[in-house]
């Protein structure tokens, strides 16, 4: 939040020679939401001593006076108004214009982004708290290594033509600590990631033509046969109630082979030698009498799967400060991929990782809700083209006239039914 005051200027209200003078000014602020609350203060004197708010700006033309407004001052809320609204609306423009300038500087500075980025407005779980170390102590980085990158927006003016773009917010690496993690109302070992801290840099661009999204689970077919099933019912009875048990039910299956036609034990017979002689039981059997033990195949879940990202950018600077803004960028996405050295040189520390999310840019900059979410992503690759259009061709500052910059991405963890919700959140693609 950001307060800016003016100075107080007199005001006269009242008729003729019952004319009353008043000294008001207006401050206004920047709240969080990045909207303007502007209100009057009324002072004692042209100093500023003894001042009070008396009335809150709710549109460009009307005050809302308080109690601490005298009767007089309601009286007159229409001089009052038309008497600040000049004053009000240059304030508000200078204090525009220099939270812009200081944005912009400190953007050419490289101060960190200190706004938190985590889809909030997604339906994804938050991650757990992380305690203080992390996942473990770790040497510190070499010196030299950047944990503060600049925010970037390209075209620069990005903001101004209201187009959604998509975020790139880098965070440094928060590694997983071994122990219990709480699933539901139970208490099993695993893993619990820590939650990410600030944003340390920031990269907006306009959202690219070509993106798509592919869910996948690993599957594979699988196969076992009766004499398999056997053995396994075997050996657990045998572990979980004890060798008599595992004798027994061997003992059952050899009764149930002897009471069988000649086929199945032909088939008990070869598997058994084919054990024996440490070869392929389905192979024997084929051989000998034409035919396999029927293999039971099923597909089976084996577990889930990362999902990979692609994207692909033209950046074309227009102008030397577009152009600088440029070359930053390829550097931020090259340097935050880079392997972080220790002091050492012992240990190789993760890169940095990223935050990615469409924004439709909107009056409230929401998350786009007809296109899909995204988990913490590692880059995993970075490609540019200087030559995209075929020549060598540099301005007079030696800046190309364009690049082609392509982003590998692929997410930290898999996606999971409960990363949905319940159904609450159904106006939304989510991940």
């Amino acid at each position: 939040m950001t307060v800016s005051t003016s100075k107080p200027s007199p005001v006269e209200i009242g008729q003729a020679r019952n004319k009353e003078t008043i000294y008001t000014a207006t401050r206004t602020t920047k709240l969080a939401d990045g909207t303007y609350s502007v209100e009057m203060l009324q002072y004692s004197d042209a100093k500023g001593a003894g001042g009070k708010v008396i009335a809150t700006r709710d549109s460009v033309n009307e005050w809302t006076f308080n109690d601490n407004a005298s009767t007089k001052v309601k009286q007159n809320e229409s001089r009052l108004n038309n008497a600040s609204k000049t004053q009000m609306e240059s304030m508000r423009g200078q204090f525009v214009e220099k939270s812009q300038e200081a944005e912009e500087y400190n953007r050419a500075q490289g101060e960190p982004n200190k706004a938190l980025n985590d889809n909030s407005e997604s339906d994804t779980k938050p991650a757990a708290a992380a305690e203080e170390g992390g996942g473990g102590q770790t040497e510190e980085s070499t010196e030299g290594t950047r944990t503060s990158f600049p925010n970037l927006r390209y075209p620069i003016n990005v903001a101004d033509s209201k187009q959604d773009i998509i975020k790139f917010d880098m965070h440094e690496y928060v590694p997983s600590e071994v122990g219990k993690t709480a699933v539901g109302d139970a208490n099993v070992f695993g893993f619990s990631r820590g939650e990410l801290g600030s944003s340390i840099g920031s990269v907006v661009l306009p959202i690219p033509s070509g993106i798509s999204d592919q869910n996948k689970a690993d599957w594979g077919s699988n196969s076992m046969t009766a004499f398999d099933i056997a053995k396994a019912q075997f050996a657990k009875d045998a572990i979980l109630k004890g060798l008599s048990t595992g004798a027994k039910t061997f003992e059952r299956y050899m009764k149930s082979v002897q009471q069988s036609s000649g086929d199945v034990k032909n088939a008990v017979g070869n598997s058994l030698a084919a054990a024996a002689a440490s070869v392929d039981g389905q192979a024997l059997l084929s051989r000998t009498t034409g035919q396999v033990l029927n293999p039971n195949m099923e597909l089976l879940f084996k577990g889930p799967s990362l999902r990979p990202f692609s994207f692909k950018f033209q950046l074309s600077p227009r102008d030397s400060k577009e152009a600088s803004t440029v070359i930053k960028i390829l550097r931020f996405f090259k340097q935050g991929s880079a392997p972080i050295r220790s002091k050492s040189n012992l240990f190789l520390k993760s890169p940095h990782i990223f935050r990615i999310k469409y924004v439709r840019m909107g009056a409230n900059g929401e998350l786009h809700r007809g296109l899909n979410t995204f988990k913490t992503c590692a880059l995993q690759g970075v490609g540019v083209n200087y030559t995209p259009t075929g020549n060598y061709a540099t301005y007079s500052d030696g800046v190309m006239v364009s690049y082609d910059l392509t982003l590998s991405f692929s997410e930290i963890t898999p996606i999971f039914n409960d990363d949905y919700g319940t159904g609450d959140n159904d106006q939304f693609i989510g991940f």
